[in-house]
């Protein structure tokens, strides 16, 4: 808002100056086949009574040792070029027929069912409540309510809302307090009250002295030329840029927005009278209405916001998703 309304608000003075897998690898044990080679004599003559060993480190006539070392021999070769896998499968359901019958049983179990009901709560898309605002939000999916209890107040709860898949409206993070006009709110704004706009409209644009924070929406960062216009004219509440031979007036009641800081630092076009509006521009009707960054103290008209708070909100606010502010009363 503009220094012209705060000089008409006796509150709004002290306010604000304008608005603001792992692999196993299986090998033969060399010392095993070394000892396969090699005939040793018996231990005992008790030996001898027994038939030809299995082993090749059993006893018998050395022919025998070395028939028993090539048996075994060509059984470990036999037992290498069968498969891994299939060995371990075979020895486990042969040897366990217990796990063969738990492993049958568990292909056999039924699924859980599941009750008709809950099948449904499932399919189910999920719903929202109404928000604390009766405006229109017309095509908008995520919005951002501004409510007072009296339209005299100076602070408000500000929260951000998305459309739910089943209807109605979620809540986006926390409330927050937000800072409006020194003369609170009213649906019929001028340039001689500090009072915040109230109703249902769009936010498409966004500015800041500072550098673009990644706001979703177009931003376009201020310099010492960014007016917004204040005066009667052709120009009335739009954004201007000019250095010299300017169509306006380089001074009150027009904001010099590079310099409005830390209002301005970051800051969100609130569509009140503006050509975005549906009955566009109305002279005299009010101008200069922003979300912004507070200070701590009412405005002269405008929402304001922490800075860390309103740069999360800019990269929420999406053009697709058609953002609106919703401003008014709620007990």
């Amino acid at each position: 808002m503009t220094a012209g309304r705060v000089l008409a608000s006796l509150t709004a003075a002290a306010a604000v100056a304008g608005c603001v897998a792992v692999v196993v690898s299986m090998s033969e044990n060399p010392s095993t086949n070394q000892a396969a080679d090699t005939y040793r004599p018996p231990v005992s003559t008790a030996a001898r009574t027994y038939p030809v060993p299995v082993t090749p480190t059993g006893t018998g006539s050395p022919a025998a040792a070395s028939e028993a070392a090539r048996s075994v021999a060509a059984t470990s070769s036999a037992a290498t070029t069968s498969t891994a896998p299939r060995s371990v499968a075979t020895t486990s359901v042969a040897a366990s027929p217990a796990l063969s019958s738990a492993a049958h049983r568990a292909k056999t179990v039924a699924p859980a069912s599941v009750s008709p009901a809950a099948k449904a709560r499932a399919a189910t898309p999920v719903r929202g409540v109404a928000l604390p605002l009766k405006y229109r939000t017309h095509n908008a999916t995520r919005v951002l309510t501004v409510t007072a209890t009296t339209r005299g107040r100076t602070t408000a709860r500000l929260q951000a809302w998305y459309k739910a898949p089943g209807g109605g409206w979620l809540k986006y993070g926390t409330s927050m307090t937000a800072h409006i006009g020194s003369q609170g709110m009213t649906p019929t704004p001028s340039e001689s009250a500090s009072k915040t706009p109230m109703g249902s409209f769009t936010l498409t644009r966004a500015f800041g002295h500072n550098a673009d924070p990644g706001a979703a929406l177009p931003y376009f960062r201020t310099r010492p030329s960014d007016w917004w216009i204040s005066q009667p004219g052709p120009l009335y509440n739009t954004h201007q840029r000019c250095t010299s031979h300017c169509r306006f007036t380089q001074g009150a009641p027009n904001e010099h927005l590079y310099y409005e800081t830390p209002y301005y630092n970051y800051a969100v076009v609130i569509d009140y009278n503006t050509r975005n509006a549906p009955g566009g521009v109305r002279q005299g009707a009010g101008s200069a209405f922003f979300l912004h960054v507070t200070d701590g103290y009412p405005t002269a008209g405008c929402v304001a916001i922490p800075q860390k708070r309103l740069v999360r909100l800019m990269r929420w606010l999406r053009p697709t998703t058609h953002p609106r502010i919703l401003i008014g009363v709620h007990r």
